[in-house]
């Protein structure tokens, strides 16, 4: 079993070094070898050349130090992959693929959208409210798609932090996302992180804030992929909540894929 998606202490809402994570990888392997995690990313929120949002990501000057923790968390019996999850704007094209691909030489890049526009305003999905909110949220996450930079989408149904009602807005929503994921390719993914956080309350009784059930349901209409990651926040959940996503897969019908290298 691999892990894509984890996070440090570097991102202010996280626990743990490179190094941490990788220790409980493997302790997992030794524990469990069936339930390893032979090939881990570690993908902490990426700083941003303008330190946009800094109090949910690293600053600028910490990319370095970032990086450097894993050649000193390196280990023969661990694939060790350096990951960062990014927000897309144009403004930072450059930044990912000639410094953070290219110069910095990470593996990969996580495509991910926790903030949308509003009248010109950046807001948290947990503001969402609106079809107007919604097709923002779209417009935004096709776009990040269609910049090739990413290797998958984190939580492409993350919209339903804040639009709590599956009704037709957020059905043309998940509509727009998953056309746009058959059409250019991208995985996305089932995110084990909201299976790990409270339940929240929803004119159709309670539900996870993600993995939403009614967009996975409909994914399985579409020729898409679909990656299962943990998010974990912690070290001791590297591998967290993973076999719970891969069952929603398989209860769709939606093909996995284990590796994006």
């Amino acid at each position: 079993m691999n892990n894509f998606h984890t996070h440090t202490w570097r991102c202010k809402h996280a626990e743990g070094k490179v190094k941490d994570y990788v220790d409980a990888a493997l302790e997992s392997i030794t524990v469990n070898p069936e339930q390893g995690l032979p090939v881990l990313g570690i993908s902490d929120h990426t700083p941003l050349p303008d330190d946009r949002w800094l109090h949910v990501r690293m600053e600028m000057t910490e990319l370095d130090a970032y990086l450097a923790e894993f050649e000193e968390a390196e280990s023969d019996n661990i694939i060790l992959l350096k990951g960062l999850e990014c927000e897309w704007d144009p403004l930072y094209r450059n930044f990912y693929e000639d410094e953070l691909l290219g110069e910095k030489n990470l593996d990969y890049l996580i495509g991910s959208v926790h903030w949308f526009r509003n009248h010109g305003e950046w807001e948290y999905l947990g503001e969402m409210r609106t079809a107007e909110h919604l097709r923002e949220y779209s417009k935004i996450m096709t776009d990040t798609m269609a910049t090739g930079l990413f290797s998958f989408i984190a939580h492409p149904d993350g919209f339903g932090a804040g639009y709590k009602k599956w009704d037709e807005n957020a059905k043309s929503c998940a509509i727009d996302i998953l056309t746009a994921a058959e059409e250019l390719n991208i995985p996305l993914e089932i995110n084990g992180y909201g299976l790990r956080k409270d339940k929240i309350p929803t004119p159709e009784g309670t539900r996870n804030v993600y993995p939403w059930l009614n967009f996975w349901e409909l994914a399985g209409n579409y020729n898409i992929k679909a990656i299962c990651n943990s998010d974990a926040h912690r070290p001791e959940d590297v591998h967290a909540s993973i076999d719970e996503c891969r069952e929603i897969a398989i209860r769709y019908n939606i093909d996995l894929i284990d590796d994006i290298r």
